[in-house]
């Protein structure tokens, strides 16, 4: 697709057509027949919820260029069911040490009718140097690779939680989110389930967990946090696929099998690929509620922290010369590297307080000291054979490991601002984040280009605001982010979402990336001005809830 102000009539003009044609089916089946659809699905112990959606992104890196980069059709359904209820199972079967046993299953199934009308342009891809820096665009996915791509049909959560009649003991048995911790949207404590960046990535506050989690069957099935690349996924990581270009077709392979974003050196069994957490909650007479909480897994990569998922090796065999195996390798359209995610041990507190003597909000805080991660040391290079047959560095690196702390204090407060709204509070949120490598960081490297450095000290805030008018049916919230460290990178967005009906929301959103007074380069790895600058976003959604 063009930019959407051109007025040349050509063939791309038709793709416009059935882009908003698309739109338009869209919000007219939910705006004038969901409504009239039947809303009660509750019939004794088993009942029915969930939610139609459609949601437009519309691109625009400058005020007269836009493009739309998703057209996404959801249904999302939950079923509950008591299928336990004072020691009878589906009121036939007896199970006396069984209070209640309660089963929650939600299904997610998806279609990007985006795949069927490939609309251009052209991505552009970090560090945005102009026209060298673009990737290609849907329209030059081969038919059956924009297929491939369209549907999605899954159970995301689907578990048991049984209560016992006789002992202080609740289990929750089955696939699920496990969420801990106190802060929003940046990640700490909150590591049990990895990102999936393919649903989307970039910029903080226009998606939820429920969406963005992986989640998993039964221990074993862990997986790291799962990217997508230009063109196929516009709205994901903003890079193509840097395994592209293999000299024997297609994408470059990794050693050992492993899959950047989907697996590492080890076996998918409980044996080799589980992880263990425990956690202690109580709260003080004053008030206090506090967390203490251990964690051991697999690092998934989605903490803000510039830790590396790939671990360079210099081949053996061969012969002695490592160039020259490293090259014979490269040739044959694998690189001397593997997918890394270790083991870590994680050790935390979380904490919250309402003080309604003082400050009359909430105070809230997280902290974790993590064992181990891993970091591409610029001294272990992974070398090839030049052209003139000299060992030169290929860009891939060895690991070294680090300990590291991470932490944040937030504080919200509900506040009169009777100037923009006379009859309801603004719940106003704030948030501060730094992360601490006690090791010397000169000798690491980012994982976004050779120029990323590790620093010792990294920081970023956030600032929201959000309030309701019209009797409850209008809710805008608008957020800044900000990188104080990485040139003050930042993000600015808000939402708005308007209840037509009790089950008929709108929602228009916009998210805007940019770093104040510097044009270069910047390597952040929060996901912001810096990472995706020029890939600001005008959301469109329409939702029926049932």
């Amino acid at each position: 697709m063009q930019s959407l102000e051109s007025g040349v009539r050509s063939p791309e003009s038709r793709i416009r057509k059935v882009e908003w044609w698309g739109l338009g089916c869209s919000l007219l089946v939910l705006i004038f027949v969901l409504p009239f659809a039947r809303a009660d699905f509750t019939y004794g112990p088993l009942s029915f919820s969930g939610n139609l959606q459609t949601q437009q992104i519309f691109r625009h890196p400058e005020p007269d260029k836009w493009s739309i980069i998703q057209q996404r059709n959801v249904g999302r359904v939950r079923l509950e069911y008591d299928w336990i209820k004072e020691g009878q199972a589906f009121a036939r079967l007896a199970f006396p040490w069984i209070r209640r046993a309660h089963l929650v299953v939600l299904y997610r199934g998806v279609y990007d009718s985006i795949y069927d009308f490939q609309p251009g342009p052209r991505q552009e891809a970090f560090p945005y140097r102009g026209r060298a820096r673009r990737d290609g665009k849907l329209s030059d996915l081969t038919q059956g690779a924009a297929h491939a791509l369209r549907f999605e049909s899954i159970f995301r959560e689907a578990f048991s939680d049984i209560e016992f009649a006789d002992m202080p003991l609740t289990l929750r048995l089955g696939r699920q989110m496990v969420v801990w911790g106190e802060s929003d949207n940046l990640r700490m404590l909150d590591r049990t389930n990895a990102l999936d960046t393919t649903w989307h990535g970039g910029g903080l506050g226009q998606e939820t967990w429920d969406d963005l989690l992986e989640t998993y069957w039964v221990p074993g099935h862990w997986v790291p946090t799962k990217f997508g690349f230009l063109p196929g996924r516009p709205w994901s990581v903003p890079t193509p696929n840097p395994f592209s270009g293999s000299p024997t077709g297609g994408n470059f392979k990794l050693l050992n099998g492993t899959v950047l974003g989907r697996q590492g050196a080890y076996d998918q069994d409980p044996g080799d690929n589980s992880q263990v957490g425990t956690r202690l909650g109580f709260t003080t007479p004053q008030g206090l509620s506090l967390t203490l909480n251990y964690l051991y897994q697999r690092l998934s990569q989605d903490d803000g922290m510039n830790t590396t998922s790939l671990r360079g090796h210099n081949q053996r065999f061969p012969g002695s010369d490592r160039a020259l195996n490293n090259t014979l390798l490269i040739a044959h359209g694998i690189l001397p590297a593997e997918a890394y995610y270790p083991y870590v041990h994680t050790l935390g507190i979380s904490a919250s307080y309402a003080d309604d003597t003082y400050t009359r909000g909430v105070w809230r805080m997280e902290t974790i000291y993590e064992f181990g991660k891993p970091f591409a040391d610029k001294r272990k290079p992974i070398l090839i054979l030049s052209a003139d047959g000299a060992p030169v560095p290929s860009g891939l690196l060895g690991v070294k490991k680090s300990d590291a702390w991470q932490a944040f204090v937030g504080f919200d407060r509900p506040t009169w601002i009777r100037t923009l709204n006379r009859r309801t509070t603004f719940f106003l949120t704030t948030q501060l984040f730094w992360q601490y490598i006690p090791a010397g960081t000169t000798r690491f490297q980012g994982q976004l280009s050779p120029t990323d450095k590790v620093r010792n000290w990294e920081a970023v805030g956030t600032v929201a605001a959000s309030t309701v008018y019209l009797k409850g049916t209008l809710l805008p919230l608008a957020f800044l982010v900000i990188d104080p460290i990485n040139h003050y990178s930042a993000q600015f967005g808000w939402t708005v979402d308007y209840y037509l009906t009790p089950r008929l929301i709108v929602r228009l959103a916009q998210s805007y990336f940019f770093v104040p007074g510097f044009g270069g380069q910047v390597d952040e790895t929060w996901g912001l001005g810096g990472l995706f600058r020029r890939r600001d976003e005008t959301v469109v959604r329409v939702t029926y809830q049932f």
